[in-house]
């Protein structure tokens, strides 16, 4: 879950009011998104504590101090062999990596989320645990950040069931767990309370029921409840995971969201059907596990477990749009791993973080093997917001143990909770909490694309490797052939499309495709776009007994055996379109010009046709152009919602003009 430290783990917005419990509205103040320009860096920080058993499920940053909740019983300082015994709960010093000697609450069972309190130096603790220093405490407790004592002011709230999340937003605390009472009082899974005196109001009343798997026959069987709550950066909403399949008696199952009024947090008209599938039910009553909104609040992404099962989002990260309405949303894209566990997410304005135990990401379809398209992300990946597909940063976590159960963005790094001590390939020992660092990261490739009136190029007229440029306004003004140097002697008569995209040019070449820097004058060195075998990653052993010897080598994507009959492609929105030959239809991939990673999925344009006869086939702002193979003309169509429309009009070609558009790639660049 993305979170934020204790000055911002607040929504976002400059003035979303919420009422107190004495009505007065109150307006929360605007704290600082992440603000990443880059991912993060691979090298963890040296800073932090060996947490030598159990697992870590929740990290706070409480400014100078770290919070870590978990199923753990010691940590050391890093460099002794010292156990310093903390059930459940430790800080340590963010500047020297050393676990406090004062703050030591006795809980007497596991904590699964901490979280900044309502006033400077307190922090809530959340989970299994019903005793806080010998005071009953039913999963809920505010301490006193600088000895772990506890507030007294805070009451014991007596939750029947696990607190397995909280959220604030303005003065009060939401609250979400398996629990039926709080006090006394009937609840379904979600409260909410006043965050200073415990007071239950009547704001979140969502009552959360039925099991999503579990018949009362067979299967697995958990509480019913919420697993995890994300409030929208801009404090407008609230999205519930969990073990349910109703909110207030309408179908909302695994997910719900809720408008955060003024007055009271309503229940959602948005809905899905794409958590019904059972998946594994013998193993999971339920399989979302976390939920993560972006910085802007446009989109969040859920993340779950469950199997591989075709068509399902079992085993999946999945982003949802907040704009989207209606009673059966479809995501906006999926990333598979072919049949393991995500646990976690967390969003920064440059990336997806996701983490859990998987081998491969882009893995649709597969079960527990990599299929075509599969790329090694070991535990952890960052995926390119605009289609889910993994990024170049690939750090990974080997062995992977049960994974990646905590990630929290931070405007310095990235913080990972795990039950492994290892980083990288057994590289960096980091026992459960370690901190990635901004420093060293690098920004993702540019998604930028050029447009018309502009230039456009033509590599591997006739049989020749020749390319030239032309300006062109996008109508009718098409200027004067200009050479651009081969100095390489590429063979661009044999080129299969091209496209340019934040100063790369890619193109399909011998089967594969490649990809250089093109500034519109010089060509960069040509190399291989192959994801899909990395050497650090590739003969290291996944520790899956079946099959034996199982690595994480990853296969090549199903688009390459298709590059060979390719005629045009061009990129747009993370997608990859292209044509084929004597094929009428349109058709694209998602594809990531950061990796190079082509989506393991194939899409036909709906309605789409025409294209048997595309020689090439290029988009530039709201028009798509397609040359024509026969004929050599250069037409132009409307291009909206990532499709053509209406007809097409001839804008140049041989008889229109005396330019003939016919060559092996034709494209807009620099």
């Amino acid at each position: 879950m993305t979170r934020l430290p204790a000055f911002t783990r607040r929504p976002l917005a400059v003035l979303t009011a919420a009422l107190t419990a004495g009505g007065i509205l109150v307006a929360n103040p605007a704290p600082a998104a992440p603000d990443h320009t880059t991912v993060v860096g691979t090298v963890p920080s040296a800073l932090t504590p060996d947490i030598t058993d159990g697992t870590v499920f929740a990290i706070h940053d409480a400014g100078s101090k770290v919070v870590v909740g978990g199923s753990f019983k010691f940590a050391q300082n890093r460099d002794s062999n010292t156990d310093i015994p903390r059930r459940a709960v430790l800080s340590f010093d963010k500047a020297t990596g050393k676990v406090d000697t004062a703050f030591a609450p006795v809980v007497d069972g596991d904590v699964l989320d901490v979280l900044a309190g309502p006033t400077a130096g307190t922090v809530f603790l959340a989970g299994k645990f019903n005793t806080v220093n010998g005071t009953t405490r039913r999963k809920l407790a505010l301490v006193n950040l600088s000895t772990g004592s506890l507030v007294t002011s805070f009451p014991n709230l007596a939750f029947n069931g696990l607190v397995n999340d909280v959220a604030r937003v303005g003065s009060r605390l939401l609250v979400g767990g398996t629990f039926t009472t709080v006090n006394g009082k009937a609840r379904g899974g979600l409260v909410s309370v006043n965050a200073t005196t415990g007071a239950i109001d009547e704001y979140l009343t969502a009552k959360l029921t039925e099991h999503h798997n579990y018949d009362g026959v067979a299967g697995a069987t958990a509480g019913i409840g919420a697993e995890k709550l994300a409030v929208s950066p801009d404090g407008t909403q609230l999205v519930v995971i969990g073990n349910f399949k109703k909110a207030n008696g309408a179908k909302h199952d695994q997910v719900v969201r809720l408008a955060l009024g003024s007055t009271s947090a309503t229940v959602s008209a948005w809905n899905t059907t794409r958590y019904e599938a059972r998946c594994d039910y013998k193993k999971f009553d339920s399989y979302v596990r976390d939920v993560a909104f972006s910085p802007d609040s446009r989109y969040f992404v859920i993340v779950t477990t469950g199997g591989p099962y075709a068509g399902t989002l079992c085993d999946a990260a999945a982003r949802w749009d907040t704009a989207s309405t209606g009673t059966s949303v479809q995501p906006t894209w999926i990333n598979y791993s072919g049949g393991d566990t995500f646990l976690s997410t967390a969003i920064t304005e440059k990336t997806v973080y996701v983490g859990g135990h998987f081998r491969w990401l882009n893995n649709t379809s597969a079960t527990n093997t990599a299929f075509p398209g599969a790329v090694a992300r070991p535990s952890i990946a960052a995926l390119d917001p605009l289609n889910g597909l993994p990024l170049t940063w690939n750090p990974g976590r080997n062995p992977r143990g049960y994974g990646v159960a905590e990630l929290l963005v931070t405007p310095q790094g990235l913080w990972l909770g795990s039950d492994q001590p290892w980083m990288g390939n057994r590289k960096y020992r980091r026992e459960r909490i370690s901190f990635l660092p901004l420093t060293g990261g690098v920004a993702p490739h540019s998604t930028t694309v050029a447009t018309l009136p502009g230039k456009l190029y033509q590599a591997g007229i006739g049989t020749a490797n020749t390319v030239q440029r032309r300006t062109y306004d996008g109508t009718s003004a098409v200027g004067t052939a200009a050479s651009v140097a081969n100095p390489d002697g590429t063979a661009w008569s044999s080129a299969k499309g091209a496209f340019w995209v934040g100063g790369t040019l890619f193109y399909g070449l011998n089967g594969a495709l490649w990809r250089r820097t093109f500034d519109g004058t010089t060509f960069g060195a040509t190399k291989l776009v192959d994801p899909y075998h990395d050497p650090l990653w590739d003969t290291v052993g996944t520790g899956v007994d079946k099959p034996e010897g199982q690595t994480y080598r990853g296969n090549t994507v199903s688009f390459y055996p298709e590059i060979a009959n390719v005629t045009g492609m061009f990129y747009a929105n993370g997608r990859l379109y292209y044509t084929l030959s004597g094929q009428a239809g349109l058709f694209w991939r998602w594809f990531s010009p950061d990796s190079g990673t082509v989506g393991a999925e194939k899409f036909t344009v709906s309605g789409a046709t025409g294209f048997a006869d595309a020689g090439s086939v290029f988009v530039a702002g709201s028009r798509i152009y397609l040359v024509s193979r026969t004929t050599g003309k250069l037409s132009s169509a409307t291009w909206a919602n990532g499709a053509p429309s209406g007809a097409w009009t001839v804008r140049s070609g041989p008889g229109v003009d005396g330019v003939d558009w016919r060559a092996k790639a034709v494209f807009t660049g620099p």
